[in-house]
């Protein structure tokens, strides 16, 4: 190949690129609306897209933004399927962009038959607000207001309900959204803390769980107790304070061995590719319940949502003897990220909750599950029936591990 065909190959790649990167836009954006990500046993977004396509964090941010505003911005969106923009550009055009001045800012940018770089671009667009011409004179600089949407589950707006009311007692007064999010990013960032803290269990909110049924409540700040689903109780039951009456308050985890774990696994959650240390519990990979102990090598650290996603069957730990193992729920490599994988891992995950419903132990659900997904290579559940063991767990240590279906 000669410099002409080099030229010319690039210039057609640069242009399949550009269609294949609007392909992806959709699909990119049904995915972060399903959550496809938790089926597979990951924690969000980032995680999915850095798997997949090698994307950090902000990069993947930055794909479903640019993604949500080309919905209304078709002519951005066109001239970048066909190569006539790069993403980069497409990217800083978004941030000014409406469908009033889409095209006095698409023909800026391409003026004159010269592609303007994404560095040029983004000089000049963080000039001017959205909506302005780029023959408008530059703004000048002012913070802007911005307002800010949440949407979460019941259980986790309970949490944030108890965060205001604790930041409200600190305050002597009510706390603002502001001044709320303010306390909450200073506690993130803030680094370190005594040995004696982290041989505590972090859960420090009020729960009531019935050891008989299961049944969870949580304290929700000024609305007092609310029930939740009882698999949060079960997550907090892992590494958390327990007061039962008439007893002593105890640990699940003695705070020696959660202090040990904890330098082990390096503060942080141990599922391959997640650096989480802000929010993370010591779960018990042999569940109590059925005969685990508290020795390290029973235990392993996890963030809130690798945690969740183990106690719903989508992710999967086993002791060995190099460490933890993780798997998917459906008994492929964790991470793997093939056709088809988000079908079968919702398949596996609903066939693990039917059996623990059944049977009150996730041990013997998953020992069931392992015996179908054996005899189906891949993971492939769907012929057949997963059936129940009869037996139950022999368990010295409280309730079934969900209530059964009546």
């Amino acid at each position: 190949m000669d410099r002409n065909g080099a030229h010319d190959a690039l210039v057609a790649l640069a242009k399949r690129r550009a269609a294949d990167d609007v392909a992806m836009l959709e699909p990119l954006l049904v995915a972060e609306s399903t959550r496809a990500y938790e089926v597979l046993g990951l924690a969000s977004m980032q995680e999915y897209c850095g798997r997949l396509f090698g994307w950090g964090g902000r990069q993947t941010r930055e794909r479903l933004r640019v993604a949500k505003a080309l919905r209304a911005l078709p002519e951005i969106r066109e001239r970048w399927a066909r190569g006539e923009l790069s993403y980069s550009v497409v990217r800083e055009l978004t941030r000014v962009a409406t469908p009033t001045v889409e095209e006095d800012w698409v023909h800026w940018a391409i003026a004159d038959g010269r592609r303007r770089t994404g560095h040029e671009v983004q000089k000049m667009v963080m000039r001017y607000r959205p909506g302005a011409l780029p023959t408008d004179a530059p703004a000048p600089f002012e913070e802007q207001r911005v307002r800010v949407v949440l949407e979460m589950s019941g259980s986790e707006a309970s949490r944030l309900s108890e965060v205001r009311a604790e930041a409200a007692r600190r305050l002597g007064h009510g706390a603002d959204d502001e001044t709320l999010a303010k306390m909450l990013f200073d506690a993130f960032l803030r680094v370190g803390g005594s040995s004696e803290e982290e041989g505590r269990a972090p859960h420090q909110v009020r729960m009531n769980v019935c050891e008989r049924c299961g049944a969870t409540e949580r304290q929700a700040g000024g609305e007092g107790l609310v029930p939740v689903e009882p698999i949060i109780g079960e997550v907090a039951l892992c590494d958390a304070q327990v007061l039962r009456e008439g007893e002593r308050a105890s640990q699940t985890v003695p705070p020696s061995v959660r202090r040990e774990v904890l330098a082990r696994d390096e503060g942080k959650c141990a599922a391959p590719g997640c650096r989480n240390a802000a929010f993370v519990d010591v779960h018990h990979i042999d569940r109590r319940a059925e005969g685990g102990g508290h020795e390290p090598d029973n235990l392993v650290t996890l963030c809130t949502v690798h945690h969740d996603a183990v106690h719903r069957g989508r992710l999967v730990v086993r002791r060995s003897d190099d460490g933890p193992r993780f798997e998917r729920g459906d008994g492929d490599t964790h991470g793997a990220m093939n056709a088809g994988d988000t079908e079968r891992c919702s398949r596996a995950a609903k066939h693990f909750e039917m059996l623990v419903e059944a049977t009150g132990s996730e041990r013997l659900a998953r020992e069931a599950l392992d015996a179908k997904l054996g005899q189906a290579p891949g993971g492939d559940s769907e012929s057949g029936e997963v059936v129940a063991p009869r037996s139950q767990p022999e368990s010295g240590h409280g309730r079934p591990l969900r209530p059964r279906s009546s």
